[in-house]
């Protein structure tokens, strides 16, 4: 009965807020079947949990909904703070025993754990709201709850622990880069446990961090513990490990490839790990006798690098100048890749690619001492005898060039990122937060992320507000040669959303042609492709939301096993310098196929390959017209196995 009275008090608020705004769900670039909110800003997912049979979504705005697809805005919920503050990200969690005080066994409390963000000293603590009707939540006037005295010290999350009977924050020292856990036993006095980090990639603040159990090959008997760290301005990355109801330990291989590169696709020429150059040449003094071992003196903090050893010529400071050459090599794989940072000087600071003794591939830093992988494609050029140059002829500011970790490989990794497991490959997915099921019935666990990017995030052309959520995924983990890897799969039950089923091939592709049996009526619709894979330089996908010269191109290059998606040309992209881009997506299959499930709506587009083994999710605001699809293959012949499209209808109508 109390379920069935709540769920009717979700209700009526939830239709009272449908026929307030149901007008509103019309405008241009409104998504139809992802969530956002009916006006305003809405940013990360917070509080995500599943309680009588009821998903709860806040932002700090509230929405409700029994199955993740069909949605209702309630009305706002935070009440109770003295203004000071902006509301943080957080948790939500149900206190099913009133450990808390808040309510009773019989009405337990929610309880909303967040940052409050002080707006005159910046200074970051961790409060708490509660409330007894799952609608509004009231400020607890013994707050903060944990406070570190720091500006860098934020987004809880919080879920009880089975295993040790106490609840388990995880909240992160951002600047820091640095995951702290604690344990309460009512959620008001909370205890340090340990901490973890910096690991992965740190060259932005840590943010939103997550903690949960996932299975292994879809068995719920066996289970890894993931730390899910946010990195701005928009990249997730996780750890796989254990987590013992005080510390998380990664796993060993987990960490071998952070750390070693271990698992990484390819040979290693060279990863300076030596006390010397070995059959490397040296002109100059900037590079000195040997690998520096790290940052050298004066030098701003070096990271980024494997193992303990790199090229680094900072020795003696910028004014140093020199070369570091490699003996002759014959090219015998499609890529070259390396780690890179220090100076953005082209020409001067750079590593290069020298055939016959003529540069044909060069590469510099960006002004930063974090090295990042970038590669060169250099299929063209197999069989010939080839050497590789690091330079550093500049004297000026940053001048000077980091190296390390060359490898030989078929799969190419210039993606300007750093080494660590990424979650998604696209532009826009960002502070991933998972579902906690109080109701304990969810086969697995579900996440949703802010499609976003704080690059642009405040210049959207979006006339209702800012902001939408992704499509709810499932979870799971598989193992790989560098540890266990996530796999994302979007929801099932997003299929009630399907039209009528268009189907096409198997047929052959040669250039482009028009998919003229599948013809949306707008820009909201599903679609899942198989592609055959057979040769080693074939180039193929879709062009989407094609209208005029516009197009978001989805395409796999097995030159160099990367999947891409170009949104260049996708519309309206001018209100940023950073949204017009192509992502790239390492991915080399032994599977003789390649398969997009694609979602597309209004402005946003989320490739799925391979059941989800790698996923781009990005924005685009194409032009409501440019609404037609084509296939392409560029070099050569194609064989579309298989095409299924579904126009998806709205939630909102």
């Amino acid at each position: 009965m109390k379920s069935i009275k709540l769920l009717f008090l979700f209700c009526l608020l939830g239709l009272s807020a449908a026929l307030k705004t149901q007008a509103a769900y019309t405008e241009e670039y409104r998504p139809q079947y992802h969530f956002s909110a009916s006006s305003g800003w809405i940013g990360d997912p917070d509080g995500l949990i599943r309680y009588n049979n009821i998903y709860h979504l806040f932002w700090w705005g509230h929405a409700i909904s029994s199955d993740l697809v069909y949605w209702s805005q309630l009305p706002y919920p935070m009440n109770g703070g003295d203004g000071s503050f902006t509301y943080f990200s957080g948790s939500v969690a149900v206190d099913k025993q009133n450990t808390s005080g808040f309510g009773s066994i019989a009405k337990p409390p929610m309880v909303a754990i967040y940052t409050a963000n002080n707006n005159f000293s910046g200074l970051q603590t961790q409060c708490l709201s509660s409330s007894t009707n799952a609608a509004y939540f009231y400020y607890y006037a013994g707050n903060p709850v944990l406070n570190l005295n720091s500006t860098s010290f934020r987004d809880p999350d919080v879920f009880w622990n089975a295993q040790t009977g106490q609840w388990i924050m995880a909240v992160a020292l951002s600047s820091q880069h640095i995951i702290q856990f604690y344990a309460s036993q009512n959620l008001i006095a909370w205890q340090y446990l340990s901490a973890f980090g910096p690991a992965g990639a740190r060259d932005a603040d840590w943010e939103d961090p997550g903690l949960f159990q996932l299975p292994v090959n879809g068995d719920t008997q066996n289970t890894k513990w993931v730390l899910t760290v946010n990195k701005g301005p928009n990249k997730v990355q996780y750890f796989v490990g254990n987590f013992d109801g005080t510390n998380f330990v990664m796993d060993a291989l987990t960490q071998s490839f952070l750390t070693n590169g271990v698992g990484l696709d390819g040979s290693v020429f060279v990863d300076f790990e030596g006390s010397n150059y070995g059959n490397w040449t040296t002109t100059g003094t900037a590079f000195g006798s040997g690998p520096a071992q790290g940052t050298l003196p004066a030098q701003n903090p070096v990271n980024g690098y494997l193992g303990h050893g790199l090229v680094n010529s900072y020795n003696g400071g910028d004014t140093s100048t020199g070369t570091l050459t490699s003996p002759a090599f014959t090219i015998t794989n499609h890529c070259i890749n390396f780690l890179i940072g220090g100076g953005n000087n082209p020409g001067l600071t750079c590593i290069n690619l020298l055939v016959n003794g003529t540069v044909v591939q060069t590469a510099t830093g960006n002004n930063d001492e974090t090295l990042r992988w970038s590669g060169w494609n250099v299929s063209q050029w197999i069989g010939q005898t080839a050497q590789i140059q690091i330079v550093d002829n500049s004297t000026g500011g940053w001048g000077h060039i980091d190296v390390d970790q060359i490898i030989f490989s078929d799969v190419l990794m210039n993606f300007n990122l750093e080494q660590a497991n990424w979650v998604d490959w696209g532009s826009d997915f960002y502070a991933a937060r998972v579902y906690r099921d109080y109701d304990g019935v969810e086969p697995c666990a579900i996440w949703l992320g802010w499609m976003d990017n704080w690059q642009y995030a405040n210049n959207l052309p979006e006339s209702w507000g800012q902001g939408a959520e992704s499509i709810p995924r499932n979870l799971g983990l598989v193992p790989s040669p560098r540890g266990y890897q996530l796999v994302q799969q979007p929801l099932p039950r997003l299929q009630k959303l399907r039209g009528a089923l268009v189907s096409v091939g198997p047929c052959t592709i040669q250039n482009t042609m028009n998919l003229s049996q599948f013809q949306p009526p707008a820009n909201t619709y599903e679609l899942d492709a198989v592609f055959n894979l057979s040769a080693t330089n074939q180039n193929f996908g879709l062009n989407l939301c094609v209208g005029g010269t516009n197009k978001v191109v989805i395409g796999y290059d097995a030159a160099t096993a990367n999947v891409f998606l170009d949104r260049r040309a996708s519309g309206n992209v001018s209100f940023s310098p950073s949204f017009p881009n192509i992502v790239t997506a390492p991915f080399l299959t032994h599977a003789g196929y390649i398969e997009f499930h694609i979602f597309v709506d209004q402005s946003s587009i989320e490739v799925f390959v391979n059941g989800g083994q790698a996923v781009l999710t990005s924005l685009i605001f194409p032009d409501p017209s440019s609404l037609g699809l084509q296939l392409f293959s560029a070099n050569g012949v194609t064989t579309l196995r298989s095409l299924s499209a579904w126009n998806l209808a709205s939630i909102w109508h």
